[in-house]
């Protein structure tokens, strides 16, 4: 035991002996973790908001659009027409992009006043919440939208040119959080439909099902379908991200390796009279993974303070909503220990040559 306490205080004290040599080691470990961290705690965050289904409720809307999002269109004689069909609830709502760039782009709500609170759960951090006979544009919005516009409760939101009056600021937990709901007639006359609407919305009776096609180009999903396939959009950039924060990885394990082997070769005779004198190889082991493990210690700390000014300082948007990041314990650990296989790995080639010196051929070469 005293032995590698006198191997690793060695280590230390050479890492300190070469520091500029560490700083920038540790910087490149901070990149590579900082990038794996970021990219980590955005993934979780599109899974956690954009990826949830209601299972027991149906979406009705127009075939090949986002009908949870925009683009879908259906007349109010489709809503009889599943009314007809012994459907017992039949939810209007409207559901659009409103803007006139993607920089002023707002997701708006067209919900129907007596029912909406049964479809979803939220919070009202302030004012009130929309009601049954409440008098036309009036809006709650979803705190994420407040908190981008600089709003609160009582002031006006713009859509479409028209000044809606506030009188609520709602929190979700789902991307619905950068909405604003107004009342289905307003939205109907914002948007000129008549009695059009986007979508209906029925409980899952087992008169229709999920995938099924119906007549006029209607189709029925699940409720929460469309965020899977923004989510599953998203996917494939963030796979492209991991391959190259990857890359960097390995590329970073390499020139640890190197930092290593040559801050060993420097003090191959110690190591080779430590070892004549008693020292077992996994105390001279330590001193190498001494110094690997300082170097990966503070690239941590470093690479922590980066992501974390990121995605405090950084916000990630893309029209009408906020991708936010979301950290989780497993996040943490999967990063912590893709980052301490990289240090092993750059430690293994090192350790390795360590442990076969030939003692003899050292001692006598100096």
């Amino acid at each position: 035991m005293a032995c590698i306490l006198v191997t690793l205080r060695l280590g230390i004290q050479d890492l300190f002996s070469h520091r500029r040599l560490a700083l920038v080691m540790s910087l490149s470990i901070a990149i590579a973790f900082g990038m794996l961290a970021i990219l980590e705690v955005y993934r979780t965050g599109v899974a956690d908001k954009y990826t949830e289904l209601a299972p027991n409720f149906l979406l009705v809307h127009e075939s090949q659009t986002l009908g949870e999002f925009y683009g879908s269109r259906l007349s109010s004689q489709v809503g009889e027409w599943l009314s007809e069909m012994g459907i017992t609830m039949v939810i209007p709502e409207i559901h659009a992009l409103t803007g006139t760039s993607a920089r002023n782009a707002i997701l708006l709500r067209g919900i129907d006043l007596e029912q909406y609170t049964l479809l979803e759960t939220f919070s009202i951090l302030s004012g009130r919440c929309l009601q049954p006979g409440d008098p036309p544009r009036l809006a709650m919005i979803g705190w994420r939208l407040a908190r981008s516009r600089n709003l609160k409760t009582g002031e006006v939101i713009s859509l479409r040119g028209r000044n809606f009056n506030i009188v609520g600021i709602f929190q979700n937990g789902t991307y619905m959080d950068n909405q604003a709901w107004i009342s289905l007639a307003d939205a109907q006359a914002l948007l000129s439909w008549g009695q059009d609407v986007s979508i209906y919305i029925i409980p899952d009776e087992g008169i229709l099902h999920e995938g099924e096609l119906l007549p006029g180009g209607i189709s029925v999903s699940s409720k929460g379908e469309s965020l899977q396939f923004i989510a599953a959009q998203i996917q494939p950039m963030i796979d492209l991200l991991r391959l190259v924060v990857t890359a960097l990885g390995i590329a970073t394990a390499l020139a640890l390796t190197n930092t290593l082997w040559r801050l060993a070769w420097r003090r191959r005779r110690e190591m080779a009279i430590l070892r004549t004198t008693g020292f077992p190889t996994l105390s001279l082991v330590g001193y190498l993974l001494a110094q690997a493990g300082g170097i990966t210690l503070l690239g941590i700390l470093l690479g922590g303070l980066f992501t974390l000014v990121f995605i405090t300082g950084v916000k990630l948007a893309v029209p009408s909503f906020t991708i936010v990041p979301r950290l989780e314990p497993q996040t943490a650990l999967s990063s912590l220990g893709w980052i301490g296989l990289m240090t092993l790995a750059g430690s293994l080639l090192p350790v390795w040559w360590l442990s076969h010196l030939n003692l003899a051929q050292l001692l006598h070469s100096e």
